[in-house]
């Protein structure tokens, strides 16, 4: 079973999601949904309803996570596991980190992308999300080679989400809403 866009807003409210990350989530959902409508056209068979709820929930344990000193996407996956939603659990609790050996374009690797291309509320390329990212997060030589690692892994990924799509991922912020960078 899979929330309705309006049963996720209100799942964001209930675990009380500080709003500039409901903001955030509302964002991702924008970007991972014109991402996956556009590979359905090109032949792909992405569920639209998890890619959109996926992504709109996939920070459900943010605050927690932060207040709690504890993995957010592991929570927040357990939480909708326990709440009877297994699909977008799996989606949330790869958001951040996919398996190392993803190959295919699925539901959560297009969640996991878009959440790579928005900075808050801001469509950016991968590189100005990770430039963030590493001053934020990068404190250590054991988080920077898992930064790197990550960065790497989205660099893959982007290039097999954009090989199928007929724009490329520079020009993305700018078709989203004609922002720029």
């Amino acid at each position: 079973m899979i929330p309705t866009y309006e049963q996720a807003l209100e799942l964001l409210n209930v675990y009380c999601v500080w709003p500039h990350i409901i903001a955030h989530c509302k964002k991702v959902a924008k970007v991972a949904s014109f991402l996956a409508k556009n590979l359905n056209k090109n032949g792909y068979k992405l569920n639209m309803s998890l890619v959109e709820t996926g992504s709109l929930l996939h920070d459900i344990a943010k605050p927690y996570g932060i207040e709690n000193h504890i993995d957010h996407s592991t929570e927040g996956a357990r939480w909708l596991e326990k709440l009877g939603y297994p699909e977008v659990a799996e989606i949330v609790k790869y958001h951040v980190f996919l398996p190392e050996d993803t190959i295919k374009i699925g539901e959560k690797e297009i969640v996991n992308y878009a959440d790579k291309r928005v900075k808050d509320e801001k469509v950016v390329t991968l590189e100005r999300r990770f430039e963030y990212i590493f001053e934020r997060y990068g404190h250590d030589k054991i988080r920077k080679d898992r930064l790197n690692r990550l960065y790497h892994q989205s660099k893959v990924l982007e290039e097999l989400i954009f090989k199928d799509l007929p724009f490329s991922p520079q020009s993305l912020s700018r078709i989203l809403e004609g922002e720029s960078e």
